[in-house]
């Protein structure tokens, strides 16, 4: 894929003592079968000594043939101490390819996400294209993180546009945009906030443009939510300050969708017959019951891949029965990976 478009991916990373599973992350990239591939570390307030270590700590993963390239931006600013939106921001910034993604030190994809990802944007002239990450419960450590397996329940849900506005059930690294397609007025963090601030990107940006969900299917790759609720908001676990920021928070989503006007083309994928000027997102969610937005909900034509709709059962749950021939090429893909480590 060496004529492909310039593939951008932020990855934010606050805690140095977490070290290991940035690597992880980054050994995701690495094997990504899509390229050219940039991967861009966003740091907050680390010491010279500490961006040294981090840089001889990742420099083996990137040695390979054809590896990914590795930008580092070191946010100096102490305050404020929670500042995940304004290195999301800076990264937007600093990035320059067409394809822009996101992907938490914690978190993992499979080998083919990219690749499927950007296949969508192209097919389907799509700003966004989104696809599905599987939850696992993960036990933290000093030294390391433990996988118990799939989460029970998954937390979040949807199907559909209609549902995005209403909540958020995409995790970070379960979306690709488009950046030829979004101006860049659009692609902008609101830096105000400290919970949620990639759901308010996804609502401007899916409030003016066309977004794709055929992959929503497929699932290309790990969510990680951890028992010590370190990467998770858990309302129950929350101190009353807690509480009080993350309702502020849920106040400004809520004045998004309020004042957020959907383009004429969204109305219609969302069910409408007559785009209205000015119609709001908080408008279209009460004058559209969800019934009659399962129009949209309809994938468009998918690219031919591995996931197939029929299903098996193993142990005791439901899967893909395309889960055999995606472990298969996910084996592939990291044996081959390994087999240039070594040679190194």
């Amino acid at each position: 894929m060496q004529n492909s478009p310039h593939l951008d991916v932020l990855v934010r990373f606050h805690d140095f003592s977490r070290l290991l599973e940035l690597k992880r992350c980054i050994f995701s990239l690495v094997g990504q079968t899509y390229r050219p591939l940039n991967i861009i570390l966003l740091l907050q307030c680390f010491t010279p000594e500490q961006e040294q270590q981090l840089r001889h700590a990742l420099q083996p993963l990137l040695q390979g043939d054809n590896a990914p390239t590795l930008q580092l931006h070191n946010r100096q600013q102490p305050e404020p101490q929670d500042a995940r939106a304004h290195l999301m921001q800076a990264g937007i910034g600093i990035a320059t390819g067409r394809y822009l993604a996101f992907l938490d030190y914690d978190d993992v994809l499979f080998p083919e996400a990219y690749q499927l990802l950007a296949q969508q944007l192209s097919a389907n002239n799509a700003a966004i294209a989104f696809a599905s990450v599987q939850p696992m419960v993960v036990d933290v450590y000093r030294d390391f993180c433990y996988s118990r397996g799939y989460l029970a329940s998954i937390p979040y849900q949807g199907e559909t546009l209609h549902d995005l506005f209403r909540h958020n059930f995409c995790p970070l690294h379960s979306y690709m945009f488009d950046r030829e397609r979004i101006p860049p007025s659009l692609l902008q963090i609101d830096t105000s906030l400290t919970i949620e601030e990639d759901y308010a990107l996804l609502l401007q940006v899916c409030a003016a443009l066309p977004a794709d969900f055929s992959l929503l299917n497929t699932t290309i790759g790990y969510y990680a939510f951890k028992t010590d609720a370190s990467n998770t908001v858990a309302m129950a676990n929350l101190s009353p300050q807690q509480q009080e920021v993350y309702a502020r928070m849920s106040a400004k989503i809520e004045q998004r969708r309020a004042t957020t006007p959907l383009a004429p083309s969204v109305q219609i994928a969302l069910g409408f017959a007559e785009p209205h000027h000015n119609r709001t997102i908080s408008q279209a969610l009460q004058q559209l019951p969800r019934a009659a937005s399962k129009a949209q909900s309809t994938p468009t034509p998918q690219l031919p891949t591995l996931t197939l709709r029929k299903r098996i059962r193993v142990h005791g749950g439901v899967l893909p029965a395309s889960r055999r021939a995606l472990l298969l090429w996910r084996t592939q893909g990291l044996r081959s990976l390994l087999r240039r480590l070594r040679a190194l």
